[in-house]
């Protein structure tokens, strides 16, 4: 088998390779079988050897061969590759280098019979880690500057999947991170917990503490909640609590990450209890916790709620899903509607009808509001736009066509013609666009066809009967051939009103 190494011009590392490297990659390569249907001849790039057979074969068949199944392939497959990627360690100065290569299979030539193969390998990072510095150098293609060195502290796998793996414990354990018990089973997560262990050394008393998921969250760039001191001496100091909570945290069973956190959230609001921690976490997520730490009591919320859910047990919903966000909702309409956020009103007896009586007062408040605005955005409309649109106004023995003025006629339309002009009132009173409504003469009062006009373009946007149906042919010629005559009126009269001001 040949091999072809790239990417080895100016590489920044002499790198050194496994024992039995390309035997290795020879044997883990997927490799198929090549085969030419016509002359019955196939070629085993494993074993290096050429073969006739006899049997019909089809491109991707799994048979037998040498005692192991292996997959077939067509010659016309040409070219044909199968990759890995190969990660290894090396030990050298105090520094540990991790390096990826990607190895590919590939072949050659028009005859199976004098077919070549041959393995290119391409070494794509070098992971560089000591007690002073942690970094890697990346190969990012000629045309990007070959070999770059990426900052300080970015160390990772660029490739996760399909990977062989060299790295054993007993290298680990030939280097200063013996100590540590680095997991080798997963590549990505094993470069950074190295990294990270080479730049705090005090993990290793935090692992035999038996807090090696804090480790990992701080790997994996994860939140723990709990703030911890990596330059710390001891356990207490290293998680911001004394002594004296590190034995209480043990002797209840929480010693572990979720629980120190919520320990801490909640012993900065009070004395806690051990069965405050379960309470609150039945409750809340972390992030919660965290976030609300300086607004909430959350043993006093978390007790309220089990009181409110006992109170509504007839109700499985309320139960199961929505406590905590009805109480939000209440809480958010009280600040609305200006009530103190005293205990009287934060903690009602009965949540489900504190929450009712208050939604009823927030939507006669929005309903009053809204109807204000309105106001204030009619008389606007009827100042600025409507005069306008009612010069637009036009009948003929047919049909009648006007504008619509105020938001009970915009709603009446959008129900009796079944379409969501309603939708427009804000847009229309605003200027953003203009609508009308099309009448059969002698049938005024009744929805007929709704019509939107684009006034700055002088284009007709929608028209549209009941149900967003187009009108008939010549319903739609007639709304067009208005537009056309509406707005040659326009520019008349602006073009007069340009002259009077001369």
């Amino acid at each position: 088998m040949e091999y072809i190494y790239r990417n080895l011009e100016n590489i920044p590392v002499d790198i050194e390779y496994p024992n039995d490297f390309e035997d290795i990659v020879t044997e883990t390569l997927e490799k198929p079988i090549i085969y030419n249907r016509f002359k019955k001849i196939a070629h085993c790039p494993k074993f290096g050897e050429t073969f006739d057979y006899i049997d019909t074969i089809r491109k991707g068949d799994w048979l037998p061969y040498r005692g192991q199944n292996r997959t077939f392939m067509p010659h016309t497959c040409h070219p044909l590759g199968r990759g890995k990627t190969y990660l290894w360690m090396f030990y050298r100065n105090e520094t540990l280098y991790f390096v990826t290569a990607y190895a590919s299979w590939m072949y050659d030539g028009e005859e199976v019979s004098d077919m070549r193969d041959y393995t290119q390998i391409y070494i794509e990072q070098i992971m560089c880690i000591s007690q002073e510095k942690q970094f890697m150098y990346e190969y990012q293609g000629a045309y990007r500057g070959g070999w770059v060195r990426c900052q300080d502290g970015s160390v990772y796998m660029r490739d996760k999947e399909n990977v062989y793996n060299f790295v054993t414990a007993e290298q680990i354990q030939g280097t200063f991170l013996k100590y540590m018990d680095i997991d080798i089973n997963f590549t990505d997560y094993m470069i950074k917990e190295a990294a990270l262990c080479a730049k705090y050394p005090q993990i290793e008393f935090i692992k035999k503490a038996g807090l090696n998921e804090i480790v990992e969250r701080k790997a994996l760039k994860l939140p723990s909640y709990i703030g911890p001191n990596w330059r710390a001496k001891s356990i207490p100091e290293f998680l911001g609590i004394t002594h004296q909570d590190v034995e209480k945290l043990k002797s209840w069973g929480m010693f572990d990450v979720d629980n120190i956190a919520t320990y801490k959230i909640l012993a900065s609001q009070g004395k806690v209890k051990k069965h405050h921690i379960g309470l609150v976490k039945s409750e809340f997520c972390l992030s919660e916790l965290y976030e609300d730490r300086k607004r909430e009591n959350f043993v006093r919320l978390a007790t309220y709620f089990d009181k409110q859910k006992k109170r509504m047990k007839e109700d499985s919903n309320y139960i199961n899903h929505s406590i905590k966000w009805m109480y939000k909702d209440y809480l958010k309409q009280l600040q609305e509607l200006g009530y103190p956020l005293n205990d009287y009103y934060r903690y009602p007896k009965s949540l489900k009808e504190a929450h009712d009586r208050i939604s009823e007062e927030y939507l006669e408040m929005q309903d009053k509001k809204r109807q204000e605005l309105d106001k204030e955005r009619q008389t606007r409309f009827e100042k600025e736009f409507l005069p306008s649109l009612e010069k637009m106004c036009w009948r003929d023995s047919k049909y009648l066509i006007r504008p619509l003025r105020n938001r009970t006629e915009f709603n009446k339309e959008g129900r009796n013609n079944h379409n969501c002009v309603a939708s427009y009132y804000e847009r229309a009173t605003d200027g953003g666009t203009s609508i009308f409504v099309l009448r059969k003469i002698g049938a005024e009062e009744e929805s007929f066809v709704t019509v939107e006009i684009d006034l700055q373009k002088g284009k007709l946007k929608q028209c549209y009967g009941k149900g967003n149906i187009l009108p008939k042919k010549g319903v739609k010629e007639w709304v067009e051939k208005w537009l056309v005559r509406m707005m040659k009126k326009l520019k008349r009269s602006d073009k007069a009103t340009m002259k009077g001001a001369a």
